[in-house]
Formats: C-alpha cells, sequence, structure tokens
C-alpha cells in the first residue's frame, strides 16, 4: 500500500479489548478532523466466540483474522487521508517494528512490550486488568517502565473467572482512551499525557517512587 504523502505511519500492536477499542475509536476521529495517518494494526490471533462483548467482534467474525476483520470495518467509503493495514503476524522481533513513527503496544505479555520500549520512536504501552488501566510512554522514567514490566504468563483484559461469574470489566475502555488521545496528539504536534493508573471503582492510583 502505497504510503499518503505527509502523513505517519501508527503501527498498533495488539487487536484485543484494548486494541480493537482503539482501531474503532480513532480511525473515524483522524478522518473527521482531516489529519492523513497510516494505520497499521499487528497481532497475529483469530476471533473466537470468548472475545465476545469485550473486544469489538461479532459472531460473524469467529475464525477470522482480527485485524482483518478490523482492516475490513474501516475500509473508507471515499479518498481519505487515512489508511487502515493489516499484519497478521505476532511481534516476536524489533525488526517488525521498522518503518513505524508511532508504535502502541496493547498486548498481554511483557516480551512484545519490551521490544517496543527499545525503540527510538514515541510510544505507549497500554495495559488493563479489570476495571483498572496502566499506561505508560516513552516519556516515562526508563527505571520505572522496567519495574513495571516483570516476567509473567499471558493475561486477559478480564480477571479469571470474571466473566463466568456474571461480570465484564471495562478498564480496557480507559486505556484505549488514553492511547486514541495520545495518538491524536501526537499525530498533532501538541503535548502528550504521559503515563497513567487508575480504577474505575476506586480512582487514580500511584506508580511507585523507582530509582534510575
Amino acid at each position: 500500500m502505497k504510503k499518503i504523502a505527509d502523513s505517519k505511519t501508527l503501527l498498533i500492536v495488539g487487536a484485543g479489548g484494548i486494541g480493537s477499542t482503539l482501531v474503532d475509536v480513532l480511525t473515524p476521529a483522524l478522518r473527521r478532523i482531516g489529519i492523513n495517518c497510516e494505520i497499521i494494526i499487528m497481532d497475529g490471533d483469530l476471533v473466537e466466540a470468548t472475545n465476545l462483548g469485550h473486544q469489538r467482534f461479532t459472531s460473524d467474525n469467529i475464525g477470522q483474522s482480527k485485524v482483518e476483520a478490523l482492516v475490513q470495518r474501516h475500509i473508507a467509503e471515499e479518498e481519505s487521508g487515512v489508511t487502515v493495514r493489516a499484519i497478521s503476524e505476532d511481534l516476536r522481533t524489533v525488526e517488525q517494528l521498522q518503518g513505524a513513527d508511532l508504535v502502541i503496544v496493547c498486548v498481554d505479555r511483557p516480551e512484545p512490550r519490551r521490544l517496543v520500549h527499545q525503540l527510538q520512536v514515541p510510544w505507549t504501552d497500554l495495559r488493563c486488568g479489570g476495571d483498572g488501566h496502566l499506561v505508560m510512554t516513552s516519556d516515562s522514567q526508563t527505571a520505572l517502565v522496567e519495574a513495571m514490566t516483570p516476567d509473567h504468563p499471558a493475561k486477559s483484559c478480564q480477571h479469571e473467572g470474571a466473566l463466568e461469574s456474571g461480570n465484564l470489566e471495562f478498564g480496557f475502555l480507559n486505556a484505549a482512551a488514553f492511547g486514541a488521545q495520545w495518538a491524536l496528539q501526537q499525530l498533532r504536534g501538541k503535548p502528550t499525557p504521559i503515563q497513567s493508573m487508575a480504577s474505575i471503582t476506586y480512582g487514580q492510583m500511584h506508580f511507585p517512587e523507582v530509582s534510575e
């Protein structure tokens, strides 16, 4: 796909609860205000029935590539300065990030997050769990980013057993909103939010103090 002149490339890594919501709110917003951008969505997963409800897919998408389903939904009906492209693979090497001007990582594993943290371009790391969200950016303190990215197994944005008990929480919406605001201001060349950690129920939380 030919890149639009004077546009930047935004790579969104992960198309789960945060990533799919981010694409759905950011793409039409950029088109509405006339900001040119190539949005690339990277994720190797297929849509499963267990994704419905907290990810932006329907039963018609089950079995499809997540990123392809999102791209099909956001094909412009007329000429647009915002294009959306899919890469149906998981992030495993830093080489896969080459060419991106901005990167948003919203996956549930530490390894791809750390690859993004190495970049010399602006990035933001969006996370959530239950009704809480945690966000850091390339402007956050390096020691804090490292301390908040320990080894751990993959985690869903819904706490274990929550859906089975009849509970669904919306921390992923707050994380996606932060990412959309960050991306929009980056593309406008305006000041961006640096970091945030909060619970919808309990309010703003404070990051731990760390030393470099």
